[in-house]
């Protein structure tokens, strides 16, 4: 019997067209008609049967042409439910499978290596920790961004993947210390983050960044104090990362809500009754402005407009004019 590839595709078609021409053919009138020998006729026309493209009587030892679509409707919708049923299959394990992915990974994350706090040293090791968690964020993302934190690539790359599960439905909340509504550069992430559909915030002691996944992970710096770009420690502890969203719930209430429509002067005065709140405490400068969000040089010019404005000789003298006509609740930090 002659194999495969000794046959042109030109003898089948020109087999399959010599029964189209007759009612029924046999495969000697096929072998005297194409050119071949009896066999190879023979094992052509077992070739087109096999396609669905000729029918064969046994009776008469015949062979029939049949219709090309319906040839190609017999043999392709039992390969096609059998492809239909088979993804069903592989759908049906990957879901199943699905549902304990997320914990061994998590488990893989966090105590795999024993590590359920970890300082991040490397850049790239922090941002991708960030990423696989924010991308896998299911319910809320909680930021907390001081005003020296806007250039920073943390605050960038955290902004850009949580806009991105915001599009699925993750909720997020965000806040920002009073002096970021009138920050040149940070007004602008305000209003990127609004615009995102962020719930913006702004508080008058925010003094550290903070990053909160759902209730699974937390990002917080690891020595806020240190001149250079602070290191960053991943919380995977469940304990932990509770009462970090706690103290992000305190502030939260207590804070500002930002609209987009207030100007940039009337955010001031909440700035500067910061600063007096904690003048009348007798805070040192450096404190104070590590709560409010500013440098030590802004925080300066803003004590000399608000001696200026009260009339006062001290800084002490400032805070307590300005607790005696009531511009602040209290004395007391």
């Amino acid at each position: 019997m002659p194999r495969h590839d000794e046959i042109d595709d030109e003898l089948a078609v020109r087999a399959y067209e010599h029964a189209l021409s007759r009612h029924s053919v046999t495969v000697r009138e096929t072998a005297a008609a194409v050119g071949v020998s009896v066999a190879t006729a023979a094992w052509i026309m077992d070739r087109l049967r096999c396609l669905k493209l000729v029918r064969y009587c046994e009776e008469g030892q015949t062979y029939t042409a049949a219709d090309p679509d319906s040839a190609q409707v017999e043999l392709v919708l039992p390969v096609e439910a059998l492809i239909h049923e088979k993804r069903r299959e592989l759908a049906s394990i990957h879901r199943r499978l699905g549902r304990f992915l997320n914990s061994y990974q998590l488990h893989q994350r966090s105590q795999g290596r024993g590590e359920l706090v970890v300082t991040l040293e490397e850049q790239r090791e922090l941002m991708l920790r960030l990423a696989d968690s924010i991308r896998r964020s299911s319910g809320e993302i909680l930021t907390m961004w001081p005003v020296n934190s806007h250039e920073t690539d943390l605050l960038d790359q955290t902004e850009v993947l949580s806009q991105e599960v915001a599009q699925h439905g993750v909720r997020l909340r965000t806040l920002f210390p009073h002096t970021a509504r009138s920050h040149p550069a940070f007004r602008a992430n305000l209003h990127k983050n609004q615009n995102a559909g962020a719930e913006v915030r702004t508080s008058d002691e925010i003094a550290h960044f903070l990053v909160i996944v759902d209730q699974q992970t937390a990002f917080l710096p690891t020595d806020s104090a240190a001149e250079r770009a602070p290191m960053v420690t991943a919380v995977y502890e469940p304990v932990i990362v509770n009462l970090l969203r706690g103290i992000f719930e305190n502030v939260w209430q207590s804070a500002c809500s930002f609209n987009g429509s207030t100007a940039p002067e009337s955010a001031l005065d909440n700035v500067k009754g910061s600063i007096l709140k904690m003048l009348a405490s007798g805070l040192k400068d450096d404190v104070i402005a590590r709560r409010v969000g500013i440098s030590s040089r802004t925080l300066r010019r803003y004590i000399a407009a608000i001696m200026e404005e009260l009339r006062a000789d001290s800084r002490f003298q400032a805070g307590v004019a300005a607790a005696n006509a009531g511009l602040v609740d209290s004395l007391s930090a």
